[in-house]
């Protein structure tokens, strides 16, 4: 959750660089913005992981169209500000795909393990019930 709310952070850096060159700035942003509101409301709310994660991957789609938006723009190319901007995006979406594949890897091993303990007389130590999945 760390990494989600370390890349979620840049935006408004990157919507106060952004918003002198780019026409339409509202428009562009305005999906993302109601996204980071449901983030922020879903923090105060007991909500559970997979209903995050979902979260997560739209404001990534987001970002990805911001940047495509962005890197159109001959002015915005040329900023510094932007450019260190798209460095740390980068980077903190390389560590959140990172941590999703052992989160993923994890759970592949723990469905592996609820499949064996069902075929097996283990299911009678081992307290696992359900099978997860992302």
């Amino acid at each position: 959750m760390l990494l989600f709310s370390k890349r979620s952070d840049i935006f408004p850096w990157l919507y106060e660089v952004s918003s002198e060159k780019l026409s339409r700035h509202n428009e562009i942003f305005a999906e993302v913005l109601s996204l980071r509101k449901q983030e922020f409301s879903l923090m105060s709310s007991n909500r559970d992981i997979e209903w995050y994660i979902q979260l997560q991957s739209h404001i990534h789609h987001e970002i990805n169209f911001i940047f495509q938006v962005c890197n159109k723009n001959t002015k915005l190319l040329k900023d510094k500000n932007f450019l260190y901007l798209r460095d740390v995006m980068i980077s903190a979406s390389s560590d959140i795909s990172k941590e999703m594949k052992k989160y993923r890897r994890i759970i592949e091993i723990y469905n592996t393990i609820i499949f064996y303990k069902n075929c097996s007389i283990v299911w009678l130590i081992i307290p696992f019930t359900k099978k997860t999945v992302l």
